[in-house]
Formats: C-alpha cells, sequence, structure tokens
C-alpha cells in the first residue's frame, strides 16, 4: 500500500512545481523530496513528473493523479479529525438564494436528528461549489437546479431537484404599481432590482420578455441577496421579484406588498452530493429533511399563491 505522506509530498511539488519550494514547505531536504516522489514513480510503475535543470512539468498520469491526491489527502484529514473529535462537521456550499430559500428551514429539522453535528453554509461561485464537493472540502451544494444540471462531474455527482418555488414581484405600500395591470411591459416603467435571477433562466424567458427587459435597460439592481432586494423595495419605488415564501413575513406585516407576474420561470432548488455519499449517515439524515423540509414548504406555497392577486 502506497504511503500516503508520498502523496502528500506529490501534491506539493505539482502544485509548486518546484522540488526546492517543495521541500521548503515541507520543512525537507531537496533530496529527501525528490527520493519520496521517485520512490512513487518506482512503486506505480509510471512517471509522475518530467525534470530538467530548469523546470518540472506534470506528466499526463501526474495531471490525472493530482485532482485525486487532493480529495484523498482533505479525506484522511477529515478521518483524523473526526476521530480524534468524536464529531462532525457537516459542510454545505451554495447560493444565497437557494439557501433564503431552504437553509434555516432544514437546519431546524436536521437538529431534531443529528444534535451533535456542526454544520457550516459557505456562499461560493457555482463552478468552485462543485470542485470542492469532488475534492471533499463539502458535503453538499445547493443551487439553481439549472446551474447544477449544467456543471461537470456527472458521473461521479448526483443532482436532484427539491422544489420549484414560485417569484412573485413585492413593492412599498401605497405604491403606483398597486392601481396598473399586471403586463410586465407596463412595470418596466419603474425601476427594479433581480436577485441574480436572470443569470439562471438559461433561455427560460418568455417571448418578448428578454428584449422588454432589454429596452427597458432593466434591471437596473442585480443584488445577490433577496433580502437586500426586499429592503431596496421597502424605502423606495423599486420593484423587484422574490421567491414567494421569502417574502410572506414582510407580506404578513405590511411592510411589502406583492402580485404575481404571468410568464416568470419559477427558481428550481436543487442539491448535489457524491454518489457514494448516500451510505454516510450524517448526510443521509440531512436528505431525509431536505426532502420533508420541501414538501411543506410547497404545501404552504401553493396555499399563499391562491391568495395572491
Amino acid at each position: 500500500m502506497t504511503d500516503l505522506r508520498l502523496i502528500q509530498y506529490f501534491e506539493v511539488v505539482y502544485r509548486l512545481l518546484s522540488f526546492s519550494k517543495a521541500a521548503e514547505e515541507l520543512h525537507l531536504t531537496h533530496s529527501a523530496v525528490t527520493r519520496a516522489i521517485k520512490t512513487l514513480e518506482e512503486a506505480w510503475d509510471t512517471p509522475l513528473f518530467y525534470r530538467t535543470t530548469r523546470s518540472v512539468v506534470p506528466t499526463e498520469a501526474g495531471e490525472r493523479l493530482y485532482p485525486r491526491a487532493v480529495e484523498l489527502l482533505a479525506f484522511s484529514a477529515t478521518v483524523m479529525r473526526e476521530t480524534v473529535s468524536g464529531d462532525r462537521e457537516l459542510k454545505i456550499v451554495g447560493g444565497p438564494i437557494a439557501y433564503d430559500i431552504l437553509l434555516p428551514t432544514v437546519i431546524n429539522a436536521y437538529r431534531q436528528v443529528a444534535p451533535r453535528m456542526r454544520v457550516r453554509a459557505d456562499v461560493m461561485s457555482p463552478h468552485a461549489a462543485v470542485e470542492s464537493l469532488v475534492q471533499r472540502h463539502a458535503d453538499v451544494v445547493i443551487f439553481n437546479m439549472s446551474t447544477l444540471q449544467a456543471m461537470p462531474h456527472a458521473g461521479r455527482l448526483r443532482f436532484n431537484e427539491i422544489m420549484s418555488e414560485a417569484y412573485i414581484m413585492v413593492f412599498r405600500p401605497n405604491h403606483p404599481i398597486r392601481e396598473m395591470d399586471n403586463r410586465f411591459e407596463s412595470l418596466l416603467a419603474f425601476p427594479w432590482a433581480f436577485p441574480g435571477y436572470l443569470d439562471y433562466l438559461d433561455g427560460q424567458l418568455p417571448d418578448g420578455m428578454a428584449e422588454a427587459l432589454a429596452a427597458a435597460d432593466a434591471p437596473q439592481y442585480t443584488l445577490y441577496s433577496p433580502t437586500a432586494c426586499m429592503n431596496l423595495s421597502m424605502m423606495s419605488d423599486v420593484l423587484t421579484i422574490i421567491p414567494v415564501s421569502l417574502a410572506q413575513a414582510h407580506l404578513d406585516s405590511g411592510r411589502l406588498e406583492g402580485k404575481r407576474i404571468p410568464g416568470i420561470p419559477d427558481y428550481r432548488v436543487g442539491i448535489g452530493f457524491r454518489r457514494e455519499a448516500e451510505q454516510e449517515p450524517h448526510i443521509r439524515d440531512l436528505l431525509g429533511c431536505v426532502d420533508s423540509v420541501a414538501r411543506t414548504l410547497s404545501r404552504e406555497n401553493a396555499q399563499r399563491l391562491k391568495r395572491m392577486p
């Protein structure tokens, strides 16, 4: 069996493309690092680097090994930490809209079944999030489903659609929009803030809507935070679209009013995880909580939309 330290030395040499710099980072001699890489190459009977007096270049085998080496080292560190500490941390990566829709309710349900589990949720771009998932730096990712379906590594990951959430238009009380019709062209007479929404649609807008937005130079404000969009609408004439569940508290309190807009596609919430991860109890428990919460939210949203003008 290959010594894990050899994999660690390979990762540092690959990352720095220098035996000297790798030796410095590892606090070893140059010759010790050189011998370690040679030992690994001989054990596997394949070269991992092309060496010249001035450069170190990975071979094709080295290129194939590197992402797996990063994954293996991360997994090893996780195993050591969990063995020593006796507890675990669930790592979630996602986007702000998906988080706002699901995360608080999911965590509240999850703590009932895994009270000792810590949860860390970070915001990343979709590509960075998926790479983090592949390299085992994250356990699950939560994003717009259309975004997840366009990501690489489909053979190693599973992406499931959790639920779809209708968007509604919200605005401050006594806004002149209350007395206007709901045609999108009429609504564009006012400034708009979108919560990053257009970036996820991938051509799903109804005919003519993209052209109408472009003609009105809308949205004037793109804020990757539903909360920021709603706060802006409360204090100004700016209109925004928000997932219905996120707007409900402000609608109930009277701080905002809302209308449905025909033709606006729903926000499809998706979750991604490594295919083998369903066998891990803490992830299996999370997926069960996500499924239960999504069903409840979907039922509640259907009732909310029935009451919406």
